[in-house]
């Protein structure tokens, strides 16, 4: 895996500087795990209470549970899964009206000793009328950060939600496009195998995964697994071109 800050390496200093920032990439672009490496490298640094949370519905959700207050309980349970007591947000009565989110955020805001991070994944998911909602109240209160607002928000989706998203937050949005590997990341991807099994990729090997997925980190990785678990060459000898180029045409059949 690589590592969040080898791909967006601009965000956690936007995050500093108290930016919200939208992350944009299709499905399978590897958009969860950056945002769990994003994660974890800004908690390390204690300066703000970070919380990460999918807004994806969750199975079994109770009848009658609406969107956005289903977000909030799962951003309450990310922060008590991920924070210490201090920095957890205080309880919100039952009978909350959840169609005003960003009163319950501000109130966290308010009673947690170091600025609020949230770094939402799964955008896409929300139902349209509520993300707008949400949107529009973290717009509404953007400039009372941190005191009474999160300081800082990453939101995580589909190329599709990218465009409203950022017309929602105005002025307070930085969009980004998660990337493709670059050539010299697929490279370290493939070292880390042979730092792990003394198995080395062939130069050529590396280049040709390079230019087979064009960079596509679900692709990439589906190359090497097909290459290391299913043909398994020996680990005495170096991984070719010929086997990434074998590999392509088993999963070729395997897809047609």
């Amino acid at each position: 895996m690589l590592a969040a800050s080898a791909r967006l390496v601009e965000v956690p200093d936007l995050v500093a500087r108290g930016s919200y920032v939208v992350v944009h990439a299709p499905r399978m672009h590897g958009r969860t795990t950056w945002l769990r490496g994003l994660s974890a490298g800004l908690a390390e640094r204690g300066a703000w209470a970070v919380v990460r949370a999918s807004c994806r519905p969750k199975r079994g959700a109770a009848e009658g549970v609406s969107g956005e207050r289903a977000l909030l309980e799962a951003i309450a349970q990310a922060a008590g899964e991920q924070l210490p007591a201090p920095l957890r947000p205080p309880p919100w009565p039952p009978s909350y009206d959840v169609r005003f989110a960003g009163v319950v955020l501000s109130a966290w805001a308010r009673a947690c000793p170091r600025p609020l991070v949230l770094l939402l994944d799964d955008v896409e998911l929300l139902p349209r009328e509520i993300r707008a909602s949400l949107l529009s109240q973290l717009r509404a209160t953007y400039e009372a950060r941190p005191r009474a607002a999160p300081w800082s928000i990453v939101l995580s989706g589909s190329d599709e939600v990218q465009a409203s998203a950022v017309e929602l937050l105005g002025p307070a949005a930085t969009s980004l496009r998660l990337p493709d590997f670059t050539a010299a990341q697929v490279a370290t991807l493939c070292a880390e195998h042979t730092e792990e099994t003394g198995q080395p990729f062939r130069d050529e090997a590396v280049a040709q995964i390079a230019a087979i997925s064009g960079g596509h980190p679900w692709v990439v990785n589906v190359l090497a697994r097909e290459i290391v678990e299913r043909l398994r060459p020996p680990l005495r000898q170096p991984i070719t071109a010929a086997h990434v180029i074998a590999a392509a045409e088993r999963l070729r059949g395997a897809w047609v």
